[in-house]
């Protein structure tokens, strides 16, 4: 069980997150700072978005929970389910039609894993979406894995 100040601590990061202001836990210290975001138009919909943590902040968190979230994103299936809802909510059966799955089964399968990491919800029977404060996000971990897949 985490104490209460780390779990006070993690409610701060994500209030910052969704104000797009460096937490009290990401400031104070001399380590720099690490800054994502920006502005996308993706399904009909308008993010902006900016998030400031600082290096000696981000080394420190638990990371039970982070890698808990990059496994689930980690699977090929998972990461593309990832592409195609973070441009807005899809039914299953649009899901099912772009990945091709042997099962629906398997789709529901991961789609349970993304919903466990906080990366996909359900807003309505039969339909599945990036919650809104997890499209950057998303959008960041795609950007950091191109950047590591793209070093010269």
């Amino acid at each position: 069980m985490s104490s209460i100040e780390e779990r006070l601590r993690e409610l701060e990061a994500r209030v910052a997150a969704l104000e797009g202001e460096p937490s009290p836990a990401a400031t104070g210290d001399d380590t720099g700072r690490l800054t994502y975001g920006g502005e996308a138009r993706l399904g009909g919909y308008q993010w902006r978005w900016e998030v400031a943590r600082s290096p000696g902040w981000l080394v420190e968190q638990p990371t039970g929970p982070l890698a808990g979230v990059l496994a689930a994103a980690g699977h090929p299936a998972r990461l593309r389910i990832l592409q195609l809802l973070v441009a807005g909510p899809q039914p299953i059966a649009d899901l099912q039609s772009e990945l091709a799955l042997a099962s629906q089964g398997q789709l529901y399968h991961h789609l349970k894993t993304l919903t466990s990491a906080g990366l996909v919800e359900q807003p309505e029977r039969g339909v599945y979406r990036v919650p809104p404060q997890a499209v950057f996000p998303v959008l960041a971990l795609t950007a950091a894995a191109t950047d590591v897949v793209h070093q010269s």
